[in-house]
């Protein structure tokens, strides 16, 4: 073989490898940073050339997405969303980011692109996801509120992140029955659990490695990510640092 031909194939290997490397740490640190709650550094890293140019789209889109929402930037976050519903995407992806565009929406009061995703999620998911999402649009759109007795005797059970979900539909669903005094006593609840990972969020200068996060709480925390581990189209994990944003998950 030629010589410039090793040194030809050589390159693009070594390109190869160098792209897939730092791709994957600008990915990492990226989530780091806002796991650690510093927005602005997650912001200036998505805006790093490296990282316009190796992140996927769709990856720099939803990355972006979640760190306008953590900042209060609703018509941002908002945009991004609808740039994600509109991209062509495999129809695996597209279940999962329908799910959670309605779950976005719901949690900015938007009841009308909510009604419209909803019908969306009925086509492109399974049926145990579909209903899980018309529950959700019922209590938090509508007046339902039978689903009380059976959301509370999962808590003792539940993990944070399933508990920070039942918490949010609970105390909506005594609002709907006219039970202002429950449902303020399960907002309340909903308030300290955010605090209390509030409270174990690393600080900088803490010494304390950005995005680490106590063992029992870990599945909660990993409501960050936005998009389910597993890549099944869930129903919703609730990220209790941001009340705003509900999230996948497969539960009931």
């Amino acid at each position: 073989m030629r010589p410039e031909v090793i040194i030809f194939i050589a390159i693009v290997v070594v390109y190869f490898l160098a792209s897939t490397i730092l791709r994957h740490y600008l990915d990492v640190k990226i989530q780091a940073l806002y796991s650690a709650g510093l927005y602005d550094d997650a912001f200036k890293t998505l805006n790093n050339f490296f990282a316009r140019i190796l992140l996927p789209t769709f990856r720099q889109y939803t990355l972006r997405f979640m760190v306008h929402e953590a900042r209060g930037e609703r018509e941002m976050a908002t945009r991004m969303m609808e740039l994600m519903l509109r991209m062509r995407n495999s129809k695996k992806r597209q279940a999962q980011v329908t799910v959670m565009g309605f779950n976005y929406f719901i949690t900015i009061d938007d009841k009308k692109r909510a009604k419209e995703l909803l019908s969306d999620v009925k086509q492109r998911c399974d049926q145990a996801v579909a209903a899980d999402c018309q529950l959700t649009y019922d209590i938090m759109c509508g007046k339902r509120h039978d689903y009380i007795e059976r959301m509370e005797g999962m808590l003792d059970s539940a993990d944070p992140a399933l508990k920070s979900k039942l918490y949010l539909l609970i105390a909506k669903q005594y609002r709907n029955a006219g039970d202002t005094k429950s449902a303020k006593k399960y907002e309340q609840m909903l308030d300290d659990l955010a605090k209390e990972f509030e409270f174990s969020m690393p600080q900088p200068g803490s010494g304390e490695k950005a995005g680490t996060v106590p063992a029992d709480k870990k599945d909660a925390w990993e409501g960050a990510t936005v998009l389910g581990r597993d890549g099944r189209a869930p129903c919703w994990k609730f990220d209790v640092r941001m009340k705003s944003r509900i999230e996948f998950s497969n539960s009931w």
